[in-house]
C-alpha cells in the first residue's frame, strides 16, 4: 500500500494550514530540497539564551524555559535535517546546546532531570505535573540520560572526553541490569546507537543490548496498535535502520496500518488527550502534536518508498 498523491497532498496542506513553522520546513527540506537553513531558522525560536530550548518545542510542556526534554527533541530534528541534506548546523545552534546540557548534567548522579520544577507554572500535560512526583522526577532515568549522552557523542570536540567516556559506561552499565524497557528508554537509547560517527564498539554494545530487550517493548499485535504502544515503525524508521533486520517481516504490515490512520482532514493524529486540564491550550497542542506526527509519518513513508509516484 502506499499514500496517494492526493492524500499526500491533503497531509502536506494540513501542516502548512495548522502546524508550526518547524514541521513545515522539515518537509520543505526533505521533500523540496529546500536548504537546511530553513530548519535551523525555525528552531531558534525554540531556543533560549542559556542554549537550552523550550517554548512548547515539545507540545505537552509549553513551558518557556529550556529543558533536557525540549533540548534533546530539538537535537532530534537537527539529526534528521543534518542526514537528509548532508549539512551541519551552525555553531550558534549546537554549541550552545551542547552547552546547555553540560551545564544541566548533575555530576553526582551522571543524570539530566527531565524537566526543570519551574516548568510546572505552565501550561502541560498531566504526566508532566511535579506535584507530589519529585522522586519521579529525581530517579535515576534511561529518558532523557541516555538520549543526552548521544547528542554529547554526536558533537565530541565540545565534550571532555574523560566525562564522555565516564558518563557512557555508567548509562551503559545501567542498561545491562534491565530486563526490560519503558518505551520512552528504550527509544532514547535507541538515538543514542543511531549516532552517526558513534565508535563501532560502543555502538555494538548498545546494539545488543537493545536486540536482547527488543521483543520486550516493540508491539508486534496489530489490534494493539491503536493504544499507546511502541510499533515497529518507531524503531526501525527506514530501511536502514540497525533494527530492522530484526523487524523486517511486521514492517509491511505496520506500514500499511499506519497509511491508514489518515484522518479525513490529512493529518495524523496524537492518540492521547490532557483530559479535562487545559481546554484552550490543549487544541493549540492536539494542532502542534498533529503537525509533528503528520511530518514524521511522511518522512517515514518516504524512507520505505511508500508515497505514490510523482511527487
Amino acid at each position: 500500500m502506499r499514500l496517494n498523491r492526493e492524500n499526500y497532498d491533503r497531509a502536506r496542506s494540513f501542516v502548512a494550514a495548522h502546524g508550526r513553522p518547524l514541521e513545515e520546513a522539515r518537509l520543505r527540506v526533505v521533500f523540496d530540497g529546500a536548504p537546511a537553513a530553513e530548519v535551523w531558522h525555525a528552531l531558534k525560536s525554540f531556543q533560549n539564551p542559556d542554549g537550552g530550548f523550550g517554548h512548547g518545542m515539545e507540545p505537552d510542556l509549553q513551558a518557556p524555559e529550556s529543558s533536557a526534554l525540549a533540548t534533546t527533541v530539538a537535537l532530534q530534528v537537527v539529526r534528521e535535517t543534518r542526514g537528509a541534506t548532508g549539512q551541519s548546523p551552525p555553531d550558534d545552534l549546537i554549541a550552545p546546546a551542547i552547552g546547555y546540557l553540560l551545564e544541566t548534567l548533575n555530576p553526582q548522579t551522571a543524570t539530566w532531570r527531565i524537566i526543570p520544577r519551574s516548568a510546572d507554572a505552565a501550561p502541560h500535560a498531566p504526566w508532566w505535573s511535579q506535584a507530589g512526583s519529585e522522586a519521579k522526577f529525581a530517579a535515576w532515568s534511561l529518558n532523557p540520560t541516555a538520549e543526552c549522552v548521544g547528542y554529547l557523542h554526536e558533537y565530541p570536540d565540545q565534550v571532555p572526553a574523560e566525562l564522555l567516556v565516564a558518563l557512557s559506561e555508567t548509562v551503559l552499565t545501567h542498561l545491562v541490569q534491565q530486563d526490560r524497557l519503558e518505551m520512552h528508554d528504550f527509544l532514547c537509547c535507541k538515538r543514542w546507537a543511531e549516532t552517526p560517527g558513534l565508535d563501532a564498539r560502543l555502538r555494538a554494545r548498545l546494539l545488543g543490548e537493545l536486540g536482547r530487550l527488543l521483543d520486550g517493548i516493540v508491539c508486534r499485535d496489530p489490534t494493539a496498535w491503536p493504544d499507546y504502544v511502541l510499533r515497529p515503525v518507531q524503531v526501525a524508521e527506514s530501511p536502514s535502520s540497525p533494527f530492522y533486520p530484526a523487524l523486517r517481516e511486521i514492517i509491511p504490515a505496520n506500514l500499511d496500518w499506519e497509511i491508514e490512520q489518515q484522518h479525513p482532514e490529512g493529518a495524523w493524529l496524537p492518540n492521547w488527550d490532557w483530559g479535562d486540564l487545559s481546554p484552550e491550550v490543549w487544541a493549540r497542542a492536539r494542532l502542534e502534536w498533529a503537525g509533528w506526527i503528520t511530518t514524521g509519518k511522511l518522512i517515514v513513508f518516504k524512507h520505505y518508498d511508500r508515497i505514490a509516484s510523482p511527487l
